[in-house]
């Protein structure tokens, strides 16, 4: 009887697991997963954001998805409007549809970042559900200075092993000396080290979870990558 019991219990974790994957979230090359977190950046003129979109990770078609968001802290960054099959003014979407494994590219948020505040950020679950289906990351959304230099955009940086466990290494090209940062799921900064020309930080004792790293000038970010470390 025990093992009957067990292996229900299994079954049903497994069932779960599946459900809470058929989603994915992709941003920037990556594809995210339910728990997740992200970290966006965009121009501090922008006006809208459509950089994030969904994965269909099924065989099957899922219908009638919804777009929710709920804001967990902002400064001087505000989502208020969404748009799928058509553009709302609140934070909850028009249903849409995605085939197998089909990628939807359609998905936007309109925003209001306030010029005066120096450092804007917001950060928000995002949750795509059709009442069967429940999957969502935390998004931490950052405005940066328009016109992000060279340097910036031109590093490259790359963790190894990704997932790590315990100690692991980050390797770096950048064209000048720069800070490599690694931040917490809420958008904290949890690291930093001076690095120059090409070479290996070595990183340890960072605490289980989702993390995003990447150079940092002053209070610019270059394209930021994801770190999970079990």
């Amino acid at each position: 009887m025990k093992k009957i019991v067990s292996f229900a219990l299994l079954l049903c974790s497994v069932v779960v697991l599946n459900a809470q994957n058929q989603i994915g979230f992709v941003y920037d090359g990556t594809v995210y997963q339910n728990g997740d977190s992200i970290l966006v950046t965009c121009e501090k003129d922008a006006s809208h954001i459509d950089a994030i979109s969904f994965r269909n990770q099924t065989s099957s078609v899922l219908r009638d998805l919804v777009v929710t968001m709920n804001e967990v802290a902002r400064h001087g960054f505000e989502a208020w409007g969404l748009c799928t099959t058509q553009c709302v003014a609140t934070l909850t979407s028009t249903p849409f549809m995605m085939t197998p494994n089909e990628e939807f590219t359609g998905f936007v948020i309109d925003i209001t970042i306030d010029p005066n505040v120096e450092d804007p950020y917001a950060v928000y679950t995002l949750e795509v559900s059709n009442g069967t289906i429940t999957c969502a990351v935390l998004v931490r959304f950052e405005a940066r200075t328009v016109g992000i230099d060279d340097v910036l955009a031109n590093s490259r940086v790359k963790a190894f092993p990704n997932p790590a466990q315990g100690q692991f290494g980050i390797g770096y090209s950048v064209e000048q000396p720069s800070v490599l940062a690694i931040y917490d799921a809420q958008g904290r900064q949890v690291r930093q080290m001076a690095v120059s020309g090409n070479g290996t930080a070595r990183v340890s004792n960072l605490p289980a979870g989702v993390y995003a790293y990447g150079i940092v000038n002053g209070k610019q970010r270059g394209p930021m990558q994801k770190l999970i470390v079990k």
